[in-house]
């Protein structure tokens, strides 16, 4: 079900921001055909509203799939990719993403949602009505920061070619921790505030991640694949830091300091994810001070750092050879990781 949005601009109102006519498709096994075009047309509206507040001139599309999963794999992303886009599972399930595309050479952003968490905005009055409604906001913010990095460091999103297993691990945490921390930052205040929610999961990862990581390693003595246990343990620490983005930003788009979450601030205290939770906040700020206005990805690579010391703490230590290859050393069993 696809339905075209070419609405006009009330004069008392923000301009609108989105193409002037971008399509809404619904898939899946929707309830019926009409209920599919109300949803379709309902989200067309609700993006275009947004449009007001976020630059969603870069909008390539937006699918609301009750095959989720399917969607994503099956979505049409411009390029050949061998990384199939999934949804996040395990303590955190995904519902929405917006993936880069190319179309005709440009990039842009294609906001992918389940279908499920949508349905409540056909009824102002349902209880998960603001949640929803918190979402769209969230994936809008997401299609502005992309256009924003994109106007100003062209060519590397989707088209960036990397030298080693190490570069796209970096970068793929860079990524991941700065758009987060944006799209929290810019969507807060729009529907249901998640900052428990937020927190939890944060609190939940400070307690897994270390674990999880050292279980890599215990794996890696048996099977012997260095850069498959390298990109474990990257990815690891990479997603504890990703869900303190979520946090941080969301806090500052909140305009709350870290002395009013005190149970979060307790179990902060003393952990060994401390001082790097502190240095993120401090690298995320300072990419937040110069939004849109980057002269090149330095200022993004301090997070990069960030996850290169975790992962060393962690017990995997990277050296770059000569010759432009990497020397991967784990020299002791998790049980000795400080």
């Amino acid at each position: 079900m696809v339905a075209e949005s070419t609405g006009k601009t009330e004069t008392n109102q923000a301009p609108t921001t989105v193409p002037e006519q971008f399509a809404i498709t619904a898939r899946g096994a929707l309830p019926s055909e009409d209920e599919a075009r109300m949803l379709a047309t309902l989200i067309g509206q609700v993006v275009r509203q947004f449009s007001r507040v976020f630059d969603l001139s870069q909008l390539d599309g937006v699918t609301v799939a009750e095959d989720y999963a399917q969607a994503l794999a099956e979505l049409d992303r411009g390029y050949e990719s061998n990384h199939p886009l999934t949804p996040s599972e395990g303590a955190v399930v995904g519902v929405a993403m917006t993936p880069s595309v190319l179309r005709d050479g440009m990039l842009k952003s294609h906001i992918v949602v389940n279908a499920q968490y949508l349905w409540p905005l056909l009824d102002d009055t349902h209880p998960d009505f603001q949640s929803a409604l918190h979402i769209v906001a969230h994936e809008c913010a997401h299609v502005e920061i992309t256009g924003k990095f994109e106007a100003a460091i062209p060519g590397v999103l989707l088209r960036k070619r990397f030298t080693d297993i190490r570069d796209r691990a970096r970068s793929d945490v860079i990524i991941a921790c700065w758009d987060e921390y944006a799209a929290t930052l810019l969507s807060a205040g729009f529907g249901e505030d998640p900052t428990e929610a937020y927190e939890a999961t944060l609190i939940t990862h400070m307690g897994t991640a270390r674990q999880e990581a050292n279980e890599s390693i215990k794996a890696y003595r048996l099977h012997s694949g260095v850069e498959k246990v390298y990109c474990e343990v990257y990815r690891a620490y990479g997603n504890l830091l990703k869900y303190a983005a979520y946090y941080l930003g969301n806090l500052a788009g909140h305009g709350l300091e870290l002395s009013q979450r005190p149970n979060f601030e307790a179990t902060l205290a003393g952990h060994w994810f401390e001082a790097y939770f502190h240095r993120l906040d401090e690298a995320c700020y300072t990419i937040a001070a110069q939004y849109g206005t980057w002269q090149d990805h330095g200022v993004f690579e301090v997070i990069g750092d960030i996850a290169d010391d975790m992962v060393a703490e962690g017990g995997i230590l990277c050296t770059s050879l000569q010759d432009g290859g990497l020397y991967l050393d784990i020299p002791y069993m998790p049980e000795t990781v400080p």
